[in-house]
């Protein structure tokens, strides 16, 4: 019980962080226009790591959040972060042993797909958008600013969070 309650306050004090990072830092570090998105970072890791209701309903919430907090319409980032998390807490967890780097070019993917997922629903929601000078200024850009800031998030999340994660066995003693 104790475990399930410091995992929950984690997710909650780490979240108020990213949404601060989202608003506060976000905007300093902007590179061209472009900056990391520490929500859907947030997310994902969070559903590496948590089953798909908790990864689903964190997205959730971190979505209207940041949809309430920016420019854009609401609905649709609650709508990429439910399917990021779903996505990837659906992955088998074995597949993470690979250690930090798995988890980095997992980030990589999901970010990708969910800056195409946004950017093709605010196309379809009637924002003026031309699709490929998004992808190739704005969506790639950010997908590799997301992944980069995902290279600082992992260690953070090992060093604080290491008692209540379970370390995934590996076969490397087992094979003398």
């Amino acid at each position: 019980m104790g475990n399930q309650r410091t995992n929950i306050l984690f997710i909650v004090i780490g979240s108020l962080a990213a949404v601060l990072l989202q608003v506060i830092v976000a905007p300093n570090i902007a590179i061209r226009g472009v900056v990391p998105n520490c929500v859907l970072v947030f997310s994902v890791v969070i559903a590496i790591y948590n089953n798909r209701t908790l990864s689903c309903s964190l997205g959730f919430v971190l979505g209207i959040v940041f949809d309430l907090l920016s420019s854009g319409p609401i609905g649709v980032m609650p709508l990429v972060l439910c399917v990021l998390a779903y996505s990837v807490s659906s992955l088998n967890k074995d597949m993470f042993s690979g250690g930090w780097v798995v988890e980095v070019l997992l980030l990589l993917v999901a970010s990708l797909l969910g800056e195409l997922l946004y950017g093709a629903l605010l196309n379809i929601v009637g924002y003026d958008i031309h699709f490929a000078n998004s992808l190739i200024n704005r969506i790639l850009p950010s997908a590799v600013f997301d992944a980069a800031f995902g290279l600082v998030v992992f260690p953070l999340l090992n060093r604080f969070s290491q008692q209540q994660r379970k370390e995934i066995p590996t076969l490397k003693g087992k094979l003398r």
